[in-house]
């Protein structure tokens, strides 16, 4: 499958830093007009380019981009009280914010990380994997299979993984986690997760991506260990194609839930949305209810997605 495809005028997301902050800008082809996007936290309700701004230069969604996430989060809670929710929705071919809150707090990755591991085992092999190593990261993601990730995980020096990805991908606030053995504790934020996206239809080898999205593009219904992976963005966004990294975890003290990928609302543009819900819901959430909330936010997006 090709990288993320571009419209005409092409365009590529990319990251300026800003304070801290990161805003995504749509760089135009030669003698198409530009566009900037402001960062997540500078958009909002009657907000226009500063009059020095150049006349090409216009801002995108001049709305605050809390607003569909804010209505996002109410479902969810809702549906699961007491859960904390993350939230980075990306347009890849403008890299304007569609939905964006908590981007920058830190969740457990549970099964997401696995999209780093396999980055990181994939980039050992060169720039073609061998058969075994193919068929076992395409069944550690389209399965989310642990014990595939467990053993990748220890080839790879355990927590050495994230360091290495932190630094290949440019991640601000990835972890690795305290016990060295718990690859799932791994802390992430919806904004480095969109980055890990980005890096893996951008930047990884062409042998790398294809085997990614693929494996995500086929995530099978019940996972490895009998989970069924059809929430939040497989359930909610139904006539759409997504490729997606769920994530879920059990704790003493909370659950795990996160839904993530790429989705596209046509065939020539099918991964033009990156989407990232990160959840930590209350302990003894039942996976059915827990699921079904993330659903009900991601539901949302249909009519924010074009």
């Amino acid at each position: 499958m090709s990288s993320i495809q571009a419209r005409t005028p092409r365009a590529r997301w990319s990251w300026i830093a800003t304070g801290g902050l990161v805003a995504m800008v749509a760089v135009s082809a030669p003698g198409a007009p530009a566009a900037f996007a402001t960062s997540h936290d500078q958009a909002g309700p009657g907000r226009t380019p500063e009059a020095t701004a150049p006349a090409a230069v216009a801002v995108l969604h001049p709305i605050s981009v809390t607003a569909i996430a804010q209505q996002m989060q109410t479902a969810i809670q809702a549906a699961s009280p007491g859960t904390t929710v993350g939230i980075d929705v990306v347009d890849t071919m403008t890299g304007t914010a569609i939905a964006s809150l908590n981007a920058d707090q830190r969740f457990y990755t549970a099964s997401v990380v696995k999209l780093l591991i396999a980055l990181d085992t994939l980039g050992s092999q060169g720039a073609q994997p061998d058969p075994d190593t193919t068929a076992k990261v395409t069944q550690m993601l389209s399965a989310s299979d642990d014990d595939i990730a467990d053993q990748l995980w220890e080839i790879g020096g355990n927590d050495a993984i994230i360091d290495r990805m932190v630094a290949a991908i440019g991640l601000t606030a990835t972890t690795a986690p305290e016990d060295t053995a718990q690859w799932g504790e791994t802390l992430t934020t919806p904004r480095d997760v969109v980055a890990i996206f980005h890096y893996i239809t951008a930047t990884a080898p062409a042998a790398t991506r294809d085997l990614i999205l693929g494996a995500l593009r086929d995530t099978a219904r019940t996972a490895a260990d009998g989970t069924d992976q059809f929430f939040g963005i497989p359930d909610a966004l139904t006539g759409k194609t997504w490729a997606v990294k769920q994530g879920w975890m059990d704790l003493n003290s909370s659950i795990t839930l996160d839904t993530t990928g790429l989705v596209g609302t046509s065939p020539d543009q099918p991964y033009r949305y990156a989407i990232v819900v990160l959840s930590t819901q209350p302990a003894g959430t039942s996976w059915p209810v827990a699921g079904a909330a993330l659903t009900a936010g991601v539901t949302l997006l249909h009519a924010a997605l074009k």
